[in-house]
């Protein structure tokens, strides 16, 4: 009986090792409370998989960060949208810890940070370190757990990158989850390419995950998975580790989330089903893989079956996640007979074959879009017309390019005219029209006669204008308040049209350091010495992106 309890506890080891894969460090947890994520390696987000994970905090902030090696602090970055405040540490080993969203640094970091701040009068910051300005020993607190940035609540974003700078699955370095948790299987595709029929259809085919279907299919056709995960102690709906597909027993496709190139991230939109994804914000992950698609994460990735009539295929998705926890999904390809008749699609002259190969102008009167070569992941044709039912615009037109559901990889250089009677006027944006019809700022510059931008989707364009200065508005404090025991000056700054550009707060006529939460429409600024004692004049200066400006001077006294 020992002998095989020994037996089993080596095999259980060996397992674990080769999961866990001897090459990479093993490091302590960057925090020291009940870990719990909300958040996987790899999980696919908007636009991006996820580079690390995310380590709930309790609803909280203010639990202290630790650095999870020796190293040095080789960058620092200050903003009010993405990381928020955040530390890079770069190890001795070569690798390195990222710490995001914090609310604010250890002293000495903040003191660096501050200077800067200063001297470049800029709440913003991104800062490169050399080697020894920063040293770091591991158990160093670096910082505070924090909301700050494009955070959707409290809690550390932790990530490991190699010597590349492609983000490593923090699951390789020792990081430990309580998870006996399967992988949950939400649902499978089907796609017929040119010709091919699923279910006596020429449309893309959805399925809920019910083991051993039987579904009828002609010709060459492609699948997908809607799949997420789980841990103990946790409701978050989390990304998986590997995707795996057979047919007839050979593996044709799979996928595991170890590490990926920040160059590669916006490829997402090509491994999913960027369409239904559009319109339903349903997730699933394609085995068809795009021409323009140089993602790295596939392992195999043959990932179709052709049929004929009287065929039998048996296949099989194997979804796991890191800590072997398995979900197999079966079910039955028949061939069928071919159709006689598909659903073509006809395109006018008022779409654009776009092939990848070659740069694309599309011109309209009044528009001009430059679409560069492998702006998509694979080749499309893209609609251009005038739309003149667009309300309350400085364009002649709004402008159709494209479909919303078709992903783009390259940013697009777009051009409006203006119309005759704002030609001359210098508070123009483009904006893109929603669903719903609301605008959205994209910014513009004026070349030439036209409003200039770049874009990174498609959908309808238009200019708008812009005369309306940013709200300003104090929230706990009014003209000459007394501060006695305020810590902090809120003020809520907005602007619904074009959007906030600059944002500065002067005490007695020098600059201070007025931090901007973006999410929150909040400025706000740290009371210290800079507030003297008696009377202060504080001006707050906002500026949105076409220079409209709003100033407020407020007596704050200080007792």
């Amino acid at each position: 009986m020992r002998f095989k309890f020994l037996f089993c506890l080596l095999l259980i080891t060996n397992v674990l090792g080769a999961q866990n894969q001897s090459n990479y460090p093993i490091y302590p947890n960057p925090v020291k409370i009940p870990i719990y994520l909300s958040a996987t390696f790899g999980e696919l987000r908007t636009n991006a998989f996820h580079a690390g994970i995310d380590i709930k905090t309790n609803g909280k902030t203010g639990y202290r960060v630790y650095a999870v090696a020796d190293g040095y602090v080789s960058r620092i970055g200050v903003s009010p949208y993405g990381y928020g405040y955040v530390v890079y540490v770069t190890h001795n080993d070569g690798f390195m810890s990222v710490y995001a969203h914090l609310e604010g640094f250890n002293d000495k970091i903040g003191k660096y940070v501050r200077k800067k701040q200063y001297e470049s009068k800029s709440f913003k910051q991104n800062l490169f370190l050399e080697k020894g300005e920063i040293p770091v020993k591991v158990g160093d607190i670096l910082g505070y757990s924090g909301d700050s940035g494009g955070s959707g609540g409290p809690h550390l974003h932790y990530e490991l990158r190699d010597a590349q700078q492609h983000p490593v699955n923090p699951y390789l370095f020792g990081f430990k989850v309580n998870d006996k948790i399967k992988p949950i299987i939400n649902g499978f595709a089907v796609y017929p390419t040119e010709q091919s029929s699923v279910n006596g259809s020429d449309y893309n085919a959805y399925f809920k995950p019910v083991d051993n279907q039987e579904i009828k299919v002609n010709g060459k056709v492609y699948f997908g998975i809607s799949t997420c995960d789980q841990a103990d102690g946790a409701n978050n709906k989390n990304g998986v580790y590997s995707i795996d597909l057979y047919a007839d027993n050979r593996l044709i496709f799979n996928i595991l989330f170890d590490e990926y190139s920040y160059d590669e991230t916006r490829y997402i939109n090509s491994l999913i089903d960027y369409s239904k994804f559009y319109n339903d914000k349903i997730r699933y992950v394609r085995t068809e893989v795009d021409e323009y698609n140089i993602l790295d994460l596939y392992g195999e990735k043959d990932g179709f079956v052709t049929l004929k009539e009287g065929d039998r295929v048996e296949m099989k998705y194997v979804v796991k996640d890191f800590w072997g926890n398995t979900s197999t999904l079966r079910f039955t390809l028949v061939g069928d007979k071919p159709l006689t008749e598909f659903t073509g699609n006809q395109y006018s002259r008022a779409y654009y074959r776009v092939d990848g190969k070659t740069e694309t102008e599309v011109g309209l009167d009044g528009f001009m879009a430059i679409i560069p070569e492998k702006a998509f992941y694979r080749f499309e044709y893209i609609l251009a017309r005038q739309l003149d039912t667009i309300m309350n615009i400085a364009s002649d037109y709004a402008y159709v390019l494209g479909s919303e559901d078709i992903p783009v990889q390259k940013n697009i250089e777009i051009k409006l005219r203006p119309a005759e009677k704002y030609a001359d006027s210098d508070k123009l944006y483009v904006v893109s029209v929603a669903k719903d019809g609301k605008f959205v700022a994209q910014g513009g510059k004026k070349s030439d006669g036209m409003i200039c931008t770049k874009v990174r989707s498609l959908g309808t364009y238009a200019l708008a204008v812009d005369n309306v200065k940013p709200q300003v508005t104090p929230q706990n404090f009014k003209n000459n308040t007394k501060i006695v025991k305020c810590k902090r000056l809120n003020i809520k700054i907005k602007d619904a049209e074009s959007g906030v550009d600059k944002y500065d707060i002067y005490l007695n006529g020098k600059w201070v350091i007025g931090a901007y939460d973006a999410k929150n429409d909040l400025l706000y600024y740290d009371v210290d010495e800079h507030l003297k004692k008696g009377n202060n004049k504080m001006e707050i200066v906002v500026t949105d992106c076409v220079g409209n400006e709003t100033r407020r001077i407020y007596n704050i006294i200080r007792e």
